[in-house]
């Protein structure tokens, strides 16, 4: 009988690998991008990932079926990012972890609009992606990281705020207002090199 639970107990640690594996692996380049534009720096962001990953699986017997993982995983990444960045205050001339922290409460985030836009997914195309991963780099981080949630990784209202533990209200007055600031940027640079024939506000 115990030979009988040993190889359950094996089958069933490997189903769920199977079961992980399957949900965590496709969204690795969408938590790397996010990585990365947090911490500023590539090795950082591939550690941060691969913590991520790790305790992720770690802990994966907690995740509940059905429920959101992606949310679920990109929420374990940010609390990675905040976590060590407040232990050891690594690099402090990049990302502040106080901000991403403040977001939860911040209350100076700006009103959403129902006109409000992607300024990445129209008349930008042009554009080279490093110019669109400047222009994030300029935006203070409580809004680039809602940008990168939205509309770079496409997650949507519901996800973000379970990922970053704060009403749908903070995220979507968040967004609206880091992605003006974006259209802004984008739009300067899209002038000044020539690819629209548009004033600058």
């Amino acid at each position: 009988m115990e030979a009988i639970s040993e190889v359950s107990a094996t089958e069933n640690s490997k189903a769920l690998r199977v079961q992980f594996e399957k949900l965590a692996y496709p969204l690795m380049d969408k938590l790397f991008s996010t990585a990365l534009s947090m911490t500023k720096d590539k090795l950082d962001a591939e550690d941060l990932v691969q913590e991520t990953y790790l305790k992720a699986y770690r802990f994966y017997h907690r995740f509940k079926p059905g429920t959101n993982f992606r949310a679920w995983i990109f929420r374990i990444l940010v609390n990675n990012f905040i976590n060590q960045y407040r232990s050891i205050q690594k690099q402090p001339t990049k990302v502040n972890f106080e901000i991403v922290s403040n977001l939860l409460i911040s209350s100076d985030l700006g009103q959403a609009t129902k006109d409000d836009v992607n300024p990445l997914s129209e008349n930008y195309a042009e554009l080279f992606d490093d110019t669109v991963s400047k222009a994030l780099d300029k935006l203070p981080v409580k809004y680039r990281l809602l940008v990168l949630l939205s509309d770079v990784n496409q997650l949507k209202y519901k996800e973000i705020a379970q990922t970053l533990g704060c009403p749908v209200g903070t995220v979507m007055s968040g967004l609206s207002r880091g992605r003006k600031k974006l259209s802004r940027l984008l739009k300067r640079y899209a002038v000044e090199n020539g690819f629209v024939k548009q004033k600058l506000d």
